[in-house]
This record gives C-alpha cells, structure tokens and sequence, in this order.
C-alpha cells in the first residue's frame, strides 16, 4: 500500500453519534481484486462482472437476499485501499460503511497480499461493526507455496477467518455460516500513547450508549477540516467547545499530518509483523510459466508484439468467424423470415415501414441479431479470455511509459481499454483514476477515438474486404489524432485540474482463464446488449423511416451536402449513417457496412467514413454519462472539439488520398 493512500484527506462524512442505528445491509469490503463480486454473485446469485485485474467494480451493486431466514440488502462494493478516498468509485464504498451503518461486514482479503488486507481490515475492525473475515484466493497462494495459519490469524484479531477459493465456491458454505451471528471485531492495533490518550478524552465525552467508534474519533482527530466544523453539526452545541478543545491541543502538540503518519506506520508495523507471524513460504520458489508470460507481456521489447499479436488474432476471429456465423444467420433464418413478412404484408406503407429500407425488422431487429450478435460473440469471448488470464494489468504496466507524455498513468489503460467494449461503461469507469485531470483527458479520448465492441468487430469486418493499406491508413489516422490530442490536452490542462497520480498498480495472477467464467461473462454482455441495444437500434430505424417520409431526411442531405460530398467527398448517402452514429455507433457502423456490402463506396471512400465514424461524436448514452461524470460545461466542449476534429481529419485523409 502506498504511503499516499492513507494520508490522503478523508471525505467530510459525519460521525454518528449512536452506534447502534445500523441498516440491515451485508457489505461485502475488500482490496480491489480480492474476489469481492465472485463472493456477491455466489451469495446473492446473481452476476456481477467479475475480471482478473482491479476496479472491475465502480459502483455499488445491491440485491435483496434472505440469509438464514431474514431478508438483507446484499451489497457489493468498488475496492478500497483505506478509509481515505482516493478517487470517486472509493468514495461510495466509504460513504457506506461511514453513513450508513450496515449490521455487518463480509471482509474479502487477498491472501497474496495479505499485510495490505490486514491493514484495511484494523480500520473496518476500529468501525464496530460485525465481520466475518473471508481469506480469498486460498488456493492461488498454495500454488505459489504460501501458507496461512489462519487458525492464529484467526485468534490474534479475534475474528473467524475462512480460507476460500470464491471462483469454485470454496469455503462460502462456512462464510454463510459465520455470517449468521458475526463477530463484534475487537481493536487490532495499538497507537502511540499520546494518539490513545486524545482518543480516549474524546470517548470519553459520550456516554457509553452513543459513543462513536475508534474508527470514527480517529477521523475526527486525523483530519483538520473535520474538527473544524463537525463539532456543532455532530457532536451538538454543548458538545462541541469540548471536542474543538481537545483537537486543539492535540494539533498543537502533533500536527494532523504527523498524526497520520505515525498511525499508518502503527498499522504498517502491527500488519507486517502479524504477517510474518502467520505466513510461511516454501523456500524454493518455482518460476512458473505463467509468472514468465506476465513478464514478457510487460516487457519494453517483447510486450508490443505480443499485443499486436493479440491484435491480428482478435480482427482474424472476429472477421472469419462471425462473417461465418452471420452468413448462416441471414441464410437460414432472418432472410427468409423478411422475405415471408414481406408477403404477408400487402399494405405498401406497413410492408415499407417493417421490411423496407428503413423497416422496422429488416433494419432495426434483424440488424441487431444478424450483423451484431455474431461479432459480439467473437469480440467478447477474446476479450474475456484476455481479462480472465490477468493480460489487461500487464497491458498497463507496458503502455505506463507510453501514456507518460499525455499526462495519463498506465492505470488509465483499463478505462481507455474498457472503451473497446462500451464507451459509456469506460467513461464511468475512468473515475479510479486519482485526479480530474487524468479523468478529463481519459474520457475525452475515450470519445474521440476508442470505438465500441460492436463498431470495431464491424469495422475489422469492413476493412478485411478492402487492401490491408486501409487498415494502416485508419490506424495510423486515428491513432495519430489520439496522439496529437493527448500531448495538446496535457498542456492546456496543465496542473489546475490536478497533476498525474503517481503509478501504482497491483498485478493479478498470471493464469489460465476459467472457461466458465468465460462463457458466463460472454453470455451476459451480449444478453445486456441486446436488452439495451435492441430498442435503440428499432428506435433508429423507425426515426428514419419518418425522416425519410417526411423529407426532412432529404433536407439534411441538402444541407450537409458541401461538406459530405465536397469536402469529404462522400456520397449523400453517408449522411444517414452519421445521423444514425449520433444515436449509436454501431448503428451507424452496421449501416455503413451494408453500403459497403452493395459495393456503392470507393477504397478511398471507404476509408474516410471510417476514420470520420471512427472519431465522430460520442452516441447519447456516452455523452449523457460525460455529462454525469465531468459536467455539461466540459461534455458539451468535448463534443463540439470532436465533431470539428472528425471532419477535419477526414477532409485531410481525403486530400490525401487524392494526391497519391
């Protein structure tokens, strides 16, 4: 754990002034990547995404559950380090465990990390409230020759601990168990006297009744802005001068910042030592070869081709075997289907409005099941076998000093590479990064640049039928813009917005994928996205059979003709595919590829609406969530700079492509 992580400053919750008003909530608390959601889904049974690197998890995920006969609100959380927020998806888990008061706590350690669990876990002991303390990835240290004696682990914190392997459902029979009446914790660590002294004065203001937590006196005693205005607020008018009192001569004999410090190196030491205690390791150490594929996945030489071998195997799996799988689709079911609805329907305007160009079936349903669904196999089943395997981490760590003159961190690598599934989950997930700088940069090149799953498993699809030159001109384009706009961002939003987190990442295991998890996780994301995507794609389609009926269609295309046609030099056609883009990308996609299909573009056509398509503005769920997440103010800039950058790429490739 970094020094940083535990001296960051505390988010002004209130103190509770009564420790027994609880809400009937199980909160499952952990490390990032400890197991935390595979324990939500096995005792909820439920499916949370679950992935082999941190911060999978960014908001709360709750489910009612009945556990030993009782109704409870089952919550999983995002990862933290500490009680100390350090970015926005800690702050909910906090906010939780602080507010709210759940009745107990489901601690989920890491058993290959275990001195940082344990230093998490004395700070959810100092909060009362009762645990259970569930040692995940048992079996993954005992690969690597780690043994806990959890039997006096379990006496020196006064907490039943269970050894689990949560992915195979390994000690969660006992987990429930325990969790029936857990633990009240008792406190693990010992402070410096002059620290136990102030907080025993502040104790001892309280009757025993509504006095608060250690956990919750010693924010107060940490942290100068709380004790300079929660007193009235929390602790009450008379309370108050008494608290504000203490704090005063506490801070004049420390200050808050060498009161921190010598608590975190109370905490450091109690957990090293416990550790050693408790933790035995074999002597030789084996080096496995998935500890040599980790290396090599993030070394400066060998980790690059590696991933653009990863790359060309993902655009092979995805062109040939979902064009294989679309073909037999269309072939044997959907073609045949419209075909047969068409003969039904004689009314012109109905058979129009639901198997015509812009019907309802043909553009919108079958769109979506036929084109989409064969790629999203593909896509997410490789991406999932790469999240799995513990790749994308690694991925981090060799693209770190990449992404240092852009001003991002390598931690910046999971949001940017979460924009290839779904931009508008990766701009929610860029709040683990620290700073608003590093947000603000990562979620305006997430919607410059990153096309979603389904755009880019329909854009391998289109450029395997055009010259690889394509392929490189598209790359080199949109990558180039990437580039040229992360370096410009880095300087004009300088410091103001907060400077570069330094890089700390924890590496998962380097392992073999869990198929079953695998094929869960890919059932579920296309099932999410047929749920969501489904009606928008419909909703596409019956908005230009309107347009189109109306004239408003051709009033659009006579509007924009001068920078489609003349500056673009795009056929007029194509305005219906940026007009589709703005409700989803790959809708859009999806409707470029069938114009591609009917062979009505040219090579250089071709590869100037992809790199337009590409970098256009982000579809309306993704720039309602950057709105959310960084502000209209900002979300409306953004959009406006990446509509201007698109065509102006776009016209640049083209000029290009006439000279050559």
């Amino acid at each position: 754990m970094s020094m940083s992580a535990t001296l960051a400053t505390p988010l002004p919750f209130p103190v509770p002034a009564r420790q027994s008003d609880c809400t009937n909530k199980l909160v499952i608390v952990g490390p990032a990547n400890s197991g935390k959601s595979t324990l939500f889904n096995a005792i909820a049974q439920t499916y949370a995404m679950v992935a082999n690197y941190p911060q999978t998890t960014v908001t709360l995920n709750h489910k009612r559950i009945v556990l030993h006969g009782h109704p409870v609100e089952c919550v999983d959380t995002p990862g933290i380090s500490s009680l100390s927020a350090m970015s926005r998806d800690e702050e909910a888990t906090i906010a939780l465990l602080l507010e709210e008061r759940p009745c107990r706590i489901l601690f989920c350690g890491d058993a290959l990390r275990l001195k940082q669990s344990l230093i998490l876990l004395a700070q959810i002991q100092e909060l009362g409230i009762p645990t259970v303390f569930c040692l995940n990835k048992a079996d993954e240290a005992a690969r690597r020759g780690i043994v806990i004696d959890c039997v006096t682990l379990s006496r020196e914190l006064g907490l039943p601990v269970v050894e689990s392997d949560a992915s195979h459902g390994i000690g969660l029979k006992k987990v429930l168990s325990l969790l029936q009446s857990p633990s009240v914790p008792v406190e693990a660590v010992c402070y410096p006297e002059d620290v136990e002294q102030n907080l025993t004065r502040l104790a001892n203001l309280f009757d025993s009744g509504k006095r608060p937590s250690k956990g919750h006196l010693l924010r107060t005693l940490l942290d100068p802005s709380l004790s300079s205005r929660f007193p009235e607020t929390h602790f009450g008018p008379e309370m108050a001068p008494k608290v504000r009192e203490i704090l005063r001569e506490a801070h004049w004999k420390h200050s808050p910042g060498s009161l921190q410090m010598r608590v975190f190196q109370s905490r450091e030491e109690w957990a090293e030592k416990l550790t050693r205690q408790v933790t035995r390791k074999a002597s030789v150490a084996l080096h496995t070869v998935s500890q040599r594929l980790a290396e090599a996945s993030r070394h400066p030489l060998l980790g690059w081709p590696i991933f653009l071998a990863i790359l060309w195997l993902t655009f092979h799996g995805v062109v040939v075997i979902s064009g294989e799988m679309a073909a037999a689709l269309d072939g044997w079911i959907f073609k045949p289907l419209a075909e047969t609805i068409g003969g039904w329907v004689e009314n012109p305007f109905l058979n129009a409005f639901l198997v015509g160009n812009f019907g309802l079936l043909t553009m919108g349903l079958f769109n979506a099941m036929v084109t989409v669904v064969p790629i999203l196999l593909v896509f997410f089943l490789i991406m999932n076998l790469l999240e799995d395997s513990g790749y994308l981490p690694n991925l981090s760590v060799l693209a770190n000093r990449s992404l240092g003159p852009f001003g991002l961190s390598g931690k910046a690598v999971l949001p940017l590479v979460l924009g290839t599934g779904c931009n508008t989950m990766a701009t929610l997930t860029s709040r683990i990064l620290e700073t608003r700088k590093e947000r603000l940069m990562a979620v305006f090149l997430i919607a410059l640049g990153m096309p979603c799953a389904v755009q880019l498993g329909i854009m391998m699809a289109i450029l395997a039928t055009v010259p690889f030159s394509a392929l490189l001109i598209v790359l080199s384009a949109v990558a180039g813009t990437q580039i040229l706009c992360g370096v410009i961002l880095n300087r004009l939003i300088g410091t103001r917005q907060g400077k570069g987190a330094e890089f700390i990442l924890e590496l998962p295991p380097f392992r073999l994928p869990d198929p079953v998890n695998v094929v869960k996780k890919t059932y579920y994301r296309v099932k999410w996205f047929l749920l969501e995507a489904t009606p928008m794609f419909m909703a596409a389609a019956v908005m230009m059979f309107v347009f189109d009926n109306s004239g408003i269609l051709q009033g659009l295309k006579t509007f924009f003709h001068p920078m489609v046609t003349g500056f673009l030099s795009l056929p007029d056609k194509v305005t219906e595919v940026f007009i589709l883009v703005l409700s989803r990308r790959e809708v859009g996609a999806v409707y470029f590829k069938d114009m591609v299909d009917a062979g009505e573009l040219s090579f250089e056509q071709i590869v100037v609406g992809l790199v337009v398509m590409t970098l256009f503005i982000p579809c309306a769920s993704n720039t309602l969530m950057m709105i959310k997440e960084v502000g209209a103010r900002w979300a409306i800039s953004m959009n406006v700079v990446i509509i201007v950058l698109a065509v102006l790429v776009g016209g640049l490739v083209n000029f290009l492509l006439q000279l050559a």
